[in-house]
Parts: structure tokens; sequence; C-alpha cells
């Protein structure tokens, strides 16, 4: 438990800004919402890229849901999530190799797979309940823009959405036990995410960027009672290999 609060201490401050912001965001989205939604035709003229336009038409067309799903979820929890588990996650491993402190760390009587799996289990802690959070918050919030959430379809949508961030999360613990700059993890995280979603805004492009799993639609079939169970369990298969992967290479440093 020690060793967890030496770990967390320095990390209070990424949390407390990714709380605070992804709920700023989400409040001033839905605030705006009245306003978006007498403009939509003319907001939708002005976008330039398909996929985006796209998004713009399912709102113009559905209403609140798809426009509260693309900003909380495919626009606030994906990126400001995406960021949480970049700086959250980077130094999972790697900061120990990087302020020369692994020696310390490993004369413990504590295995290193349950140092790491200690860490992962708080970082998606740190990343995932915000999102539930929120995400809640927005269902007291809408009623001041004359509009209602479903728990059921909020709690759902928020458990799909944290399964995505649960792989970033892996990810780059993965990356982290192979790292020995702490940086290196986070940064390759948001470049490989950022390719993706350059890929998610060319058309015939679009199928192999991530982004394509958390966009609007998704959320729409989420809410028409159709839960991607083949994407979820996906993500779930991809989480349990790169853990292992991550613990295997962890067990193999000599640092």
């Amino acid at each position: 438990m020690s060793l967890l609060r030496h770990w967390l201490r320095d990390t209070w401050w990424i949390l407390l800004g990714y709380v605070v912001v992804l709920e700023a965001a989400m409040v001033a989205a839905i605030l705006y919402w009245p306003r978006f939604r007498d403009n939509t035709p003319a907001i939708a003229k002005l976008v330039p890229f398909d996929s985006l336009q796209r998004l713009l038409e399912s709102v113009e067309v559905e209403g609140y849901w798809p426009y509260f799903a693309v900003q909380q979820w495919f626009k606030g929890c994906s990126l400001f999530g995406l960021a949480a588990a970049a700086f959250l996650t980077s130094g999972l491993i790697a900061r120990d190799a990087d302020q020369k402190t692994a020696e310390f760390l490993l004369s413990r009587p504590i295995s290193r797979s349950r140092v790491f799996m200690t860490r992962w289990f708080a970082t998606c802690g740190l990343v995932v309940v915000p999102v539930y959070l929120s995400s809640i918050s927005a269902i007291w919030i809408s009623p001041a823009v004359d509009e209602q959430l479903e728990w059921g379809l909020v709690l759902l949508a928020s458990t799909y959405m944290s399964l995505f961030l649960v792989m970033l999360v892996s990810f780059t613990a993965m990356v982290s036990a192979m790292s020995s700059h702490q940086m290196r993890a986070g940064i390759i995280l948001i470049g490989a995410m950022l390719l993706s979603f350059a890929f998610y805004l060319i058309q015939e492009v679009d199928n192999f960027s991530l982004f394509k799993t958390v966009d609007v639609f998704v959320f729409m079939q989420i809410s028409a009672g159709n839960f991607p169970w083949i994407t979820s369990a996906s993500f779930v298969v991809a989480t349990v290999l790169m853990i292992l992967v991550g613990l295997a290479a962890f067990r193999r440093r000599d640092f």
C-alpha cells in the first residue's frame, strides 16, 4: 500500500485536471445544445470532412442523444481520457527506470506481477471513474435544457467507453514496461491515436481507425438496444494480451 501511495503521490494533479476539464466540457456542451440544435443545418455545411458531416446529420435526425454521445464520449472521453491514460500510465514502470529507483522498488518482498497489476488497476480506476461520474452528472444537468437521459443507456455507454480507455491504459502500461524513459509510452500512445484520428477523417480509410469503434453510430446502436458485444470482447481480449506482454517484459527486465 505504501508503494502505491508513493506512486500515486505525483498523479493527483493530473487526475484533478482530468476531472475538472471533462466535467466542464460536458456541462458547456449540454448548455450549448439549444443553440446547436437550432443551427445544425448551417453548421453541417461548414464541416469539411464527410465523417464529421455524418455525425452532424445523425444529430439533426435523432436529436439530443447522438449530440451528447459525440460531446461526452467521442470527444470528451476519447480526448481527455486519452490524455489521462497517456500521462497517468506512461510512468507505470518506466518511471522507476528513468529515476533510478527500480532497485529500491524491487528490494521489497513484493512480486513484480503484483507491482504491475496494482498500478494497472489503480490507473484504470483513475481513468474510468471520472467517465462514470461526469456521465451520471449529465443525467441531472440535462433537464436544464429540457432533455432527458436514461440511466441504463448512460451506464451502458459509459461502460463501453471505459473498456476502450482500459485498452489504451493497457497499451501504455505494456510500452512502459519496456521503456527506460517515463514519458515515452505516453508519447507513443498519443502519436498512434493522432494517426488513428487522421485515418478517421479520410473516407474509405476511416474503417481502419480506432475512433470508428467509439463514434456516434456505435452509441446510437446502444440506444437502439444493440450493444456492441463483439467490439467490446475485442477490447477485452486486446487488454488481456497487452497485460500479459507487459508482465512478461517487466519480469525479464534487469534495469
